[in-house]
């Protein structure tokens, strides 16, 4: 979420670990692409005789809505971490998610393979929610008819709900303890509850059971006389909502975990609202949900109570599709033939002036004719931008 609506994004840009120290972003996406690509270079050095790296083409995906920089940011990473330039593409998440879903059963496929079919893919990931609009065009390449949006409604903020509460329970220090000295512990807890959280169904659930690691009782106690009980007693929530079950579980009613959800699927549901009821799309009645948060049977069902008239449609294996489908972008890229400008680009340019557009206590006389200087000349330009913009101290982008 660093490179999200990032600026002033730059290579010095700094994350914080578990237990606040501060590091430089860059290298550990360096780290982190170097360990896949080695870690792929073992697995098919194992698997199949004769396959050179030189062979290999490598697609990084990313957000549509990441902006230019944190675009960049990613290529120089994986520059970085020994890619070579002319085998890497960077793909746009949704659009993968849009190519695998052509390949799929014919309930799926019928949706979303026909000439002139439009659909909305909502790529629903850990941090961020990315939305763009499809149709299909006659020789089956695909055409973006709205610019891609979304914003920071993904599975994280859930996540964050849920220990906010432990910290309640427990304490920030017993919680910073447990990262520092029971690292092991701790993922356990932030991994059940990505399980409870990917399965929760308000159909079939009344409310769930977490465990609760021993070590992060006995920190609790070290610092905090005060019973577990008492502690649940004083949250805001209704009573009996929260409860022990034994000394290493947790019983958490729906109510309570509705509530984590809330906030990021609202601001999600009323965004996809907007952009549905917008004239160039009202005719968009398709929706593919993807992504690791996608599989959650609560945002599927707050989808299709909240979205009136509009089919929606989840693959199966939701968070797997954008990796299947950047694996069929990579052997054929010209499958997206058009997409939608996010920015109005060109240069500073001498214009010949025009009494019509230009302002005339700009012009000046230079070889016969009167000139503007420093005026846009627009190579391509935004959705909806109808007025071409002037330069004052640089070329606007």
């Amino acid at each position: 979420m660093v490179l999200h609506n990032n600026e002033h994004l730059t290579k010095d840009v700094t994350v914080e670990d578990f237990s606040g120290k501060q590091m430089a972003a860059f290298p550990l996406f360096v780290m982190s692409i170097k360990y896949l690509r080695e870690h792929l270079l073992k697995a098919v050095t194992t698997q199949k005789i004769g396959l050179e790296e030189t062979d290999i083409l490598y697609v990084l995906t990313v957000p549509a809505i990441w902006d230019d920089n944190a675009k960049r940011f990613m290529r120089d990473a994986a520059i970085e971490a020994g890619v070579e330039p002319n085998r890497l593409k960077l793909a746009l998440e949704p659009e993968c998610a849009s190519i695998w879903c052509e390949t799929l059963g014919t309930d799926v496929k019928g949706a979303v393979a026909f000439q002139g079919s439009q659909y909305m893919v909502v790529d629903l990931g850990g941090g961020t929610a990315d939305i763009s609009v499809h149709e299909r065009k006659p020789d089956g390449t695909l055409k973006e008819i709205h610019k891609a949006s979304g914003g920071p409604w993904g599975g994280i903020y859930v996540d964050e709900n849920y220990m906010k509460m432990l910290n309640e329970l427990f304490g920030e220090k017993a919680l910073t303890d447990l990262r520092k000295t029971e690292m092991n512990d701790y993922f356990d807890v932030t991994r059940e509850f990505e399980h409870k959280k990917r399965s929760f169904d308000t159909d079939k659930t009344k409310q769930i059971i977490v465990r609760i690691s021993a070590s992060l009782r006995d920190l609790a106690e070290k610092y905090s006389s005060e019973s577990l009980e008492k502690r649940i007693a004083s949250l805001k929530v209704p009573e009996n909502a929260i409860s022990t079950r034994g000394k290493d579980k947790l019983k958490i009613d729906t109510t309570v975990v509705q509530s984590w959800f809330k906030r990021p699927i609202d601001l999600l549901i009323q965004h996809l609202k907007s952009l549905l009821a917008e004239p160039k799309i009202t005719s968009v009645r398709t929706v593919i949900l993807v992504g690791g948060f996608g599989e959650s049977p609560y945002v599927q069902e707050r989808f299709r109570n909240e979205l009136a008239g509009v089919r929606l449609i989840v693959p199966a294996d939701a968070g797997l599709v954008v990796l299947k489908g950047a694996v069929r972008f990579g052997h054929n890229p010209s499958i997206v033939s058009s997409r939608i400008m996010k920015y109005t680009y060109g240069t500073e340019v001498y214009a010949i002036f025009d009494e019509k557009k230009h302002p005339d206590e700009k012009k000046f006389w230079k070889n016969g004719k009167w000139w503007v200087p420093k005026w846009f000349k627009v190579f391509v330009r935004v959705q909806n931008d109808t007025e071409e913009p002037r330069v004052h101290n640089r070329p606007r982008m």
